[in-house]
């Protein structure tokens, strides 16, 4: 009786035990969720409050340093699809240790199913629901900002007989079109890039690592 009880104390620790590190990387992961969610309400706020001063303040300076602008809103661009990256990383991340940790658990195969189920449609809402604003509306105000509007005209048609009138459409002008804007796309390509060196320093570091350790072991 003793062995058995002692056994199911066991069971019973690991069980609670699980459960902890479950809801602390439940926990992790629904702040970043809402997080997220808060930040890209606030750079939303940023860009609206910058788009209606911009048009405001600086109509003048947008039309007469028309490369600058294009270059800066590409920039800005390229920088929201860095940022929308990151996000998705930081939403993905503590979802994948969150499952590892309900796989691990003693619990049984339903409730680990009915558990991931639910975090996973939770988590692809949130992450497709703030792609969707990021790579959507950001973008489109963007380009409201270094496009010219096309606009319309009534033109007089004077002739001998009677006097008419006919509509002009003026195109605007499509700074997004320009070779100079693709930039926007070159700058994410260019940040993976760093990260992919980033990594590559760390593994050559843990590998310097264990080579001196084994060394060390050696000489002793």
């Amino acid at each position: 009786m003793g062995k058995e009880e002692n056994q199911q104390g066991e069971e019973l620790k690991k069980k609670k035990l699980a459960f902890e590190e479950i809801r602390d990387k439940f926990n992790s992961w629904r702040f970043n969720m809402y997080l997220c969610l808060g930040l890209y309400v606030v750079f939303f706020i940023l860009i609206r409050g910058i788009d209606s001063l911009l048009k405001e303040k600086m109509s003048s300076w947008l039309s007469a340093k028309e490369y600058w602008v294009v270059a800066i809103a590409a920039t800005v661009l390229g920088i929201c699809f860095i940022a929308d990256s990151i996000v998705t990383s930081y939403l993905k991340t503590p979802l994948q240790r969150l499952a590892l940790k309900i796989d691990d658990s003693p619990m049984k195969d339903k409730q680990k199913s009915e558990m991931m189920r639910l975090t996973q449609e939770t988590n692809e809402l949130f992450k497709e629901t703030l792609k969707k604003f990021g790579i959507l509306v950001i973008p489109l105000i963007i380009y409201n900002v270094i496009d010219s509007p096309t606009t319309y005209k009534i033109v007089d048609i004077n002739n001998n007989e009677s006097k008419k009138w006919k509509i002009e459409k003026i195109e605007g002008q499509k700074r997004s079109e320009w070779l100079l804007f693709y930039i926007c796309y070159l700058i994410p390509v260019l940040f993976a890039t760093w990260r992919v060196v980033q990594f590559i320093q760390k593994l050559n570091k843990i590998e310097k690592k264990i080579l001196n350790e084994q060394k060390k072991h050696l000489s002793n």
